[in-house]
């Protein structure tokens, strides 16, 4: 029983090892993703995030939402600095 114990821990290290680079290469989206799911932490924020599909202004989907205009515009502010959105009028540039 121990040999096969043994066995299957060096199996499951090799495994580990070998998804190692692919994890790494997908680490810096993955945390990008993370962080935008973070941002988008109220009810009023996803529906934003839902309604920013490039046909709205920042202002239009603030009151749309009756969300408070200078809380709306840090909000989408975060969400270029993580490229989440792009464009004058904010549209998803990520799926999350």
């Amino acid at each position: 029983m121990a040999d096969s114990t043994t066995e299957t821990v060096a199996l499951l290290r090799e495994i580990r090892d070998l998804l190692l680079p692919v994890a790494d290469a997908y680490r810096d989206e993955y945390e990008r993703r993370q962080a935008v799911r973070a941002a988008l932490s109220t009810d009023k924020r996803r529906e934003a995030w839902k309604l920013a599909d490039g046909t709205r202004t920042q202002r239009e989907i603030a009151k749309a939402l009756k969300m408070d205009e200078g809380g709306t515009s840090k909000f989408f502010k975060s969400l270029r600095e993580l490229g989440a959105i792009d464009g004058e009028n904010p549209k998803r540039t990520t799926e999350v």
